[in-house]
């Protein structure tokens, strides 16, 4: 009975992660052709996809590269683009309360925002489950990993990237992420709200700091509001 629960939640989680592993192939290749064009080997290409595992920090440091920044500029970059996940892992550590420190610590290296966006919206109407997470996990993992390869393989035939306008793919299956996300008039305020913020903020914060600033204070949203959303489903 237990085995075959298990089986249900891998099935369940490679038929909700399967459409997003889709985009993320295709962004993937983009980061394989680019940094080809960057000069780095396909093995330094995703090896990089398979070690860093983020997106928005792997295009970053191509472009910190082609400019001869140094390794430590790099990492502080990483760093302050992927600081938007200690927020994400404070808002996702009640559904992992109840597995072992060895498996969130795993787990952990796998959080990105299309894997939080998943099991979160899983995890509202189910209980968490580790078949389910390390199905979705592994699933957009190697998709990244084989999307990078392809684009490394097919790096040569395709001067300009960009000009195929396959970026927006990445833009739609963000938008696809957060309508599920959706489910109240607060949840979409803050949404706008944030958006715009983390726009301003771009303009006067170093790279990776305005995400930070807008999802603290969705966070101080979320926490002061709890009071409110608390007291209308006790009325309702």
């Amino acid at each position: 009975m237990k085995r075959d629960l298990s089986l249900t939640q891998w099935r369940q989680g490679l038929l909700d992660a399967a459409p997003i592993a889709v985009s993320i192939i295709i962004f993937g290749a983009i980061f394989g052709m680019l940094s080809s064009q960057t000069g780095l080997s396909a093995w330094e290409s995703v090896g990089m996809s398979l070690i860093v595992y983020a997106g928005s920090a792997q295009f970053t440091a191509l472009a910190m590269l082609a400019e001869h920044a140094g390794i430590w500029s790099i990492v502080l970059a990483t760093f302050l683009l992927n600081s938007r996940h200690f927020l994400m892992g404070l808002s996702m550590s009640p559904h992992y309360s109840s597995f072992s420190k060895t498996f969130i610590n795993g787990s952990a290296f796998f959080l990105t925002d299309e894997q939080y966006a998943i099991t979160l919206n899983r995890f509202r109407h189910n209980p968490s489950n580790k078949s389910y997470i390390v199905t979705v996990s592994l699933t957009l993992y190697f998709g990244w990993a084989l999307g990078t390869w392809i684009g490394t393989a097919a790096g040569s035939w395709i001067p300009d990237p960009n000009a195929l306008g396959l970026g927006f793919s990445f833009t739609a299956m963000f938008l696809a992420l957060a309508y599920y996300q959706l489910v109240s008039v607060l949840r979409i305020l803050t949404f706008l709200v944030c958006g715009v913020l983390a726009i301003c903020f771009a303009f006067v914060l170093p790279n990776g700091l305005h995400l930070l600033g807008a999802g603290a204070i969705a966070f101080m949203i979320g926490y002061f509001s709890q009071p409110v959303v608390a007291k209308e489903v006790k009325m309702a």
